[in-house]
């Protein structure tokens, strides 16, 4: 259902902000109603609450009621903790009284078979115009507000902070706060969504962005049908400056009928995400460690200035590590300044080596003398060349001996804390594994604010991309890789046939009328002819101007190159002569008894070779992909993606979020591009690529010149008889 944003606010301003509550199936007994009644009475709910069970008079010392209609007022939540089939009637009832929001714990609807969606039909329909959260949820926890609807354990200490958690897991819901409980991260708002029958994430993101007392919004997703209005309300949130945080599970056919194109193969439904989101400034996790890391950076660091980080650890082998993990990750190193260096050589033993990042040997600090570290701590803090301070070291309880804590974590961290407030810089805390670490450390950073990162490879990735945020350059961060399985899982086989999983195979158009299509809506293509003869070919190539090229052409055509299907450098009449021998016996085992088709263009010369790709993706709709082209493109596999249609300036964006934007600024020594020339031709094809009948588009090359743009080669394919592909008819771009 696609609602206002005001309209969002106000519905989930009613779910999580109540009056008044009842609870069906409150109960004594172990199970979901006594731990709501409890969660609730633990909170101190400020508001009217009732409790229903049919079968007793008093529940938690407290009053119960025989049903809805025996209450003395009408509640503005309800809360139901009983069975399916009961939920749904009960929901009709609340609905019939008048009140506002619900709350629906049980399983088994949509997700349980054909009973289930029945009754997901039927509770629909019931609480229309309710504000309804799940069904199969575990409620949500208001700190903010002391109101906790919620099935699952409470916070441990159910302080109110200034994180909020929206997961459509419930369980993974516990697992996260019970990690965050550890770390000392507090939250203001948790709401498990679950098989969002009512409201949805959207709606959730919509009214936390505007709350005031939210500064961090974490979300675990599996699953949304309008991409296009989650990318927006994510958008709003940033621009309301919030940090939004997104750990996305599952992948879905990207493009559905997106084709027999090198488009459906590189876009996989993650990769359009994790691009889409980037750019309107989320931060995307990729494993439940990096989502940690990046709730407690966002919630502990509220603003990185700068990139060049100083390391500092202990250990030899940890130090490779640590580079390594660096380079992998993005993370900018300092170079340490020439006082700097001079320093560390002079307080750390000569066998050490000056390089970050920083292994400062260990030298006394096992013995419980941190001096020598502790003074290296602070050259690197006070460096003018460290924008950001990360101390590495492990943290482990492990090292507690005879009952005795270590002081080995404490006195490296607090060695780093004590340096990097001196030099106001902010500190990092990375333990290279994952586990409980010297608890008196742990407070030490909490009370200073510091944030203490689980894993090497998590924390460095979750600080690389904080850091890039702070930059404005999220959108340059690379995507996670694509799985062996992608291409198949997108509905296209490498072989170029539609794979049983696209919904509409669609059609696709030759290369001539690709180019043609491409053409008559402002994209500059390069002139090209269609020739089935040699004696065509020779003339066609003499009026063009030589050097040219040939290739084969005809509808469904992939992967010429591979075919042996394409010359290129042709400087003669004889050498046209040649070549067509050669495509007409390809042709020849391609379409037995027909005439070959073959196109001659002339040949484009240096310049950047480009990609420019269009798909109907089915949570999405129409989205446009660039990156680098040529015949490397499904090797490198480095694409970053927007929704279609654009315009020039967010085209430009598009590119400049690129990496391949680096290659047409003069690429070793070579002359730079016209951008802007690049940024209209991408645009031009983005308005193809949103038409109705478009599923999807492939533009391999697009060559970026210095005067000029030229698209050599390009195939679109159009809806077939079974209509569009998914996602329908193009929305309005937000």
């Amino acid at each position: 259902m696609t609602r206002s944003a005001d309209s969002s606010f106000q519905m989930v301003s009613a779910l999580l902000k109540p009056r008044s509550v009842a609870v069906l199936g409150a109960s004594d007994r172990t199970g979901v109603g006594q731990r709501v009644v409890a969660n609730l009475l633990t909170l101190g709910y400020p508001g009217d609450l009732y409790l229903i069970n049919r079968n007793r008079s008093v529940v938690a010392g407290l009053p119960a009621h025989s049903s809805l209609a025996d209450l003395p007022a009408v509640p503005e939540l309800v809360v139901a903790a009983v069975n399916r089939e009961a939920t749904v009637r009960e929901m009709a009832e609340a609905s019939r009284l008048g009140a506002r929001a619900a709350v629906v714990l049980a399983a088994g609807f949509a997700e349980a078979g054909e009973r289930g969606r029945e009754l997901d039909a039927e509770l629909r329909a019931a609480t229309r115009e309710m504000a309804l959260l799940g069904p199969n949820c575990l409620g949500f926890v208001n700190l903010v507000d002391n109101v906790a609807a919620y099935s699952g354990p409470l916070m441990e200490p159910p302080e109110r902070g200034t994180v909020a958690l929206v997961s459509q897991s419930g369980a993974l819901a516990c697992v996260f706060t019970g990690a965050a409980a550890e770390r000392g991260l507090r939250f203001s708002h948790v709401i498990t969504a679950g098989n969002q029958v009512g409201l949805d994430t959207v709606d959730y993101l919509r009214y936390l962005g505007r709350h005031p007392d939210v500064t961090v919004i974490a979300c675990y997703l599996e699953g949304f049908t309008d991409g296009r209005a989650l990318a927006a309300a994510m958008r709003e949130a940033v621009e309301a400056g919030k940090s939004v945080i997104v750990l996305k599970a599952g992948r879905s056919r990207a493009g559905g009928a997106a084709a027999r194109t090198h488009t459906g193969a590189l876009a996989g439904s993650a990769a359009i995400q994790f691009s889409i989101w980037r750019q309107n400034g989320v931060l995307v996790a990729t494993d439940p460690e990096e989502f940690l890391a990046l709730i407690e950076l966002c919630s502990r660091i509220r603003a990185v200035k700068g990139s060049r980080v100083g390391i500092l650890t202990i250990s030899g082998g940890e130090r490779l590590l640590i580079a390594d993990a660096a380079e992998e990750t993005g993370i900018r190193l300092a170079r340490f300044d020439g006082a700097t260096a001079d320093g560390l050589a002079a307080s750390l033993p000569a066998y050490a080596s000056i390089a970050n990042p920083l292994d400062t040997t260990g030298a006394g600090v096992v013995d419980g003398n941190a001096t020598a570290h502790r003074q290296a701590a602070s050259l690197v803090s006070q460096d003018p060349n460290v924008d950001i301070v990360v101390a590495c070291q492990d943290a482990k309880n492990g090292w507690i001996q005879a009952d005795r804590s270590s002081r080995l974590f404490r006195d490296c961290v607090e060695a780093a804390a004590d340096a990097a407030v001196a030099a106001a810089k902010p500190l990092v805390v990375i333990s290279p594994t994952a586990g409980d670490i010297d608890a008196g450390a742990r407070e030490y950073l909490r009370r200073r604010e510091v944030p203490v990162l689980m894993g090497l490879r998590p924390g460095l990735g979750a600080l690389a991309q904080v850091i890039r945020a702070g930059a404005g350059a999220l959108a340059d961060e690379p995507g996670p890789a694509e799985d062996p399985g992608s291409a198949l899982a997108s509905g296209t086989a490498r072989d170029g046939a539609a794979h049983p999983g696209a919904a509409h195979p669609g059609i696709a158009l030759s290369g001539l009328d690709s180019l043609a299509r491409l053409g008559d809506h402002g994209v500059p293509v390069c002139p090209t002819r269609l020739v089935s003869t040699e004696a065509e070919a020779v003339i066609a190539s003499e009026e063009l101007g030589y050097p040219v090229a040939m290739k084969i052409d005809g509808p469904g055509i992939q992967h010429r190159s591979e075919l042996g299907g394409v010359r290129t450098g042709l400087s003669s009449a004889a050498a046209v002569q040649a070549a067509w021998a050669e495509l007409a016996e390809v042709a020849a085992t391609m379409r037995p008894g027909r005439l070959p088709e073959v196109l001659v263009q002339p040949m484009v010369s240096g310049g950047v070779e480009l990609f420019v790709g269009g798909l109907r993706d089915e949570q999405f709709g129409p989205v446009v992909l660039f990156g680098t082209g040529g015949l490397l493109l499904e090797f490198v596999q480095d694409t970053v993606s927007a929704l279609a249609p654009l315009d020039d300036a967010a085209a430009l964006r598009l590119i400049t979020a690129s990496r391949a934007h680096r290659l047409l600024g003069g690429f070793r020594g070579g002359p730079a591009a016209d951008v802007s020339l690049v940024a209209a031709a991408v645009a031009a094809i983005s308005r193809v690529a949103a038409m109705p009948d478009v599923v999807a588009i492939d533009v391999n090359p697009l060559i970026a010149l210095p005067d000029r743009v030229a698209v050599v080669d390009a195939k679109i394919v159009k809806a077939g008889e079974g209509g569009l592909g998914p996602g329908g008819a193009p929305p309005q771009n937000p």
